[in-house]
């Protein structure tokens, strides 16, 4: 009987989680989301920041709220595969994804060429086969920002293409590589700070 009533830490952590990138990936702010829902922004923000377990009411009002079932952005961390660092090597037009190359040049190849290599590149790196859509890491969103023309109007749809995703998971990758470029900006700028 004991056993019934724990929590576990990693599902809690989980499911937070995965309410957070279904938020973000559809591009609303806490408090849209949390009125969308009809919800309290705070009860969103202590449920995305893992502060209790979501009980299943709540997870299938969200999953309504959002059009998205959570369970697709939630992968034991046991499944994951070990990171594969990314590095671009602008010398020899390189994208190093683990083991493995994928031929860019910045400026002269279009997105295309670069979403499909990466992620045909990052499968066969973490095992992910063509039929599961591709979970994108921090550190991946960093690289592609770098990489990528966020200027392509249909840079949402390629990623979605490639990627593999759903029409409401690929909704804001653009924007999710701008915000990741501004959080990874150095802090101050020197031509703002005085001489």
């Amino acid at each position: 009987m004991e056993n019934e009533n724990r929590v576990d830490p990693d599902r809690v952590t989980s499911v937070a989680e995965a309410v957070g990138k279904a938020r973000a990936l559809l591009g609303y702010s806490i408090d849209g989301a949390a009125d969308r829902l009809g919800i309290s922004p705070s009860i969103l923000r202590d449920a995305e920041d893992g502060a209790f377990e979501i009980n299943d009411q709540l997870l299938a009002l969200i999953e309504s709220g959002y059009g998205i079932e959570l369970e697709t952005l939630m992968r034991p961390k046991t499944e994951y595969a070990p990171r594969t660092p990314l590095a671009y090597d602008a010398e020899n037009g390189v994208l190093r994804v683990g083991t493995l190359g994928v031929r860019f040049r910045v400026g002269e190849d279009d997105n295309n060429l670069l979403l499909r290599g990466f992620s045909s590149a990052v499968r066969r790196q973490r095992h992910t086969p063509l039929s599961e859509p591709l979970q994108l890491r921090k550190a991946d969103i960093v690289v592609l920002g770098e990489l990528l023309d966020i200027d392509d109007p249909e840079l949402d749809e390629r990623a979605q293409f490639w990627f593999g995703q759903t029409e409401q998971t690929a909704q804001g990758f653009r924007r999710m590589l701008l915000l990741a470029s501004l959080r990874e900006a150095p802090e101050g700028n020197p031509d703002t700070q005085a001489a």
